[in-house]
């Protein structure tokens, strides 16, 4: 009786054992053992630093969206004259189109904020009266209030909320009196003088999580804030809000036809097209460019079986001889290559994962350890890194690699199984 191997099913035993056997340095092939570990590690580390870039952006963009819709509106409307109309009842028919929860008359104004000689800093004073602010749970909830309490803001005329990272600049604290400088000219005794300033009491401070707005925002009641700024019964805009601000065209007819003439109407992709255009684009290009890491990565794969075949040409010659089919021979280097890739791939994930969900302690540990933060809130706006574990993107970049490793693997394997033994076999 000969040993055939041919008589092995498809992607059985045999083909299994020999493709795991090449895998293994051999004491003429320990340059290929080399590149098939480079391979592997190459593929692993680039599929896990893809899966935790994406996870950073998706987190990024998705913690931004949420902050920017919850301290701003979803439409924003300004009338003509910067005044509502005289119709009582104007903003209650606002409020009344279908999905829209709530429609906040705002006036925003540029001051200075001075704290005597203990800080100053520049800042965006938010007109809102006391019952829309309550509304607004990103500022007044119980997650976002650090110090104080809202329970004066609009009760007296000087009460005032002031974000956490003003407060820091201007060292100050609930219960101290603020002096805010505005640009209106007012006179006086002495003459014209370009400012007007007043001081205020710190009744809340709060925390939203974002850098810009945390360092920025303070808010006055709106009547008060009409006062100082001398823009009585004047308004900014209309800050709106849905029930799903990403279908927001749905909400626009209706709200125009409520709004009347006279009313210029934007939603929030037009305030902050920019910003998500330019975050969608590097988005993008960052998937591109690490996706060609991995097709680098996957090319080893392709070189380290070149190598291999070349290493095996007499034994693919005796697998031939004693009569191993070339569909055979090709499935076993076949599955020689896809080892690599699937096992590196797979590693990638485990570690990716494992990354991406731990990503805020990593970033502390890194920062307290070496004095420098790779997450800068003042470069991207968020006090931690943000980080969504998405398992669609995890499938995406799997089926990429796995598709480049077969694909760079078919090659080496088809010309394994064109080898002639017989030509193989003469110089041996």
């Amino acid at each position: 009786m000969s040993d055939t191997p041919p008589a092995s099913k498809p992607f059985g035993l045999f083909e299994r054992m020999l493709a795991l056997r090449y895998l293994r340095a051999t004491r003429h092939g320990a340059g290929v053992s080399l590149i098939t570990l480079i391979a592997y590690l190459g593929i692993m580390l680039s599929v896990a630093t893809l899966i935790v870039v994406m996870s950073v952006m998706q987190g990024f963009r998705i913690t931004l969206l949420d902050q920017l819709l919850g301290v701003n509106g979803h439409v924003f409307l300004q009338p003509a004259g910067n005044t509502l109309p005289e119709d009582e009842g104007y903003l209650a028919r606002l409020e009344g189109v279908e999905g829209v929860t709530m429609a906040v008359p705002v006036l925003k104004v540029e001051a200075y904020a001075v704290n005597g000689e203990l800080g100053q800093a520049p800042v965006y004073l938010q007109g809102v009266a006391r019952d829309d602010l309550m509304k607004i749970e990103e500022v007044t909830g119980p997650r976002s209030l650090r110090r104080g309490s809202f329970d004066g803001y609009g009760q007296t005329d000087d009460g005032i909320a002031l974000a956490w990272g003003v407060a820091a600049k201007l060292n100050a604290r609930v219960g101290d009196y603020v002096t805010f400088v505005i640009a209106r000219p007012r006179n006086t005794p002495f003459g014209t003088l370009p400012t007007t300033q007043n001081a205020y009491r710190i009744d809340a401070i709060f925390q939203i999580g974002n850098y810009e707005y945390d360092n920025l925002l303070v808010y006055m009641p709106l009547a008060q804030a009409q006062l100082f700024s001398g823009k009585k019964g004047q308004i900014t805009e209309v800050e709106m809000r849905v029930e799903s601000p990403i279908d927001i065209d749905q909400y626009l007819p209706a709200i125009s036809e409520a709004a009347g003439p006279g009313v210029y109407i934007f939603d929030w992709r037009r305030r902050f097209q920019t910003f998500f255009n330019a975050l969608g684009v590097e988005r993008g290009l960052m998937r591109i460019i690490l996706s060609m890491i991995i097709a680098i990565a996957t090319l080893l794969i392709f070189s380290g079986l070149v190598m291999l075949v070349k290493d095996k040409n007499s034994d693919i010659a005796v697998l031939r001889t004693v009569g191993a089919s070339s569909g055979s021979v090709m499935r076993i280097f076949l599955m020689t290559g896809g080892l690599i890739g699937v096992t590196g791939a797979l590693s990638g994930v485990v570690l990716g994962t494992l990354l991406a969900t731990n990503l805020g302690a990593i970033e502390n540990y890194l920062c307290d350890s070496f004095s420098t933060c790779l997450f800068p809130p003042d470069i991207y706006y968020l006090e931690d890194v943000p980080s969504v574990f998405s398992f669609i993107e995890v499938g995406l970049v799997l089926a990429f690699t796995l598709t480049m490793s077969l694909i760079f693997s078919a090659i080496p394997a088809w010309r394994a199984s064109r080898i002639d033994p017989v030509e193989a076999l003469r110089y041996e």
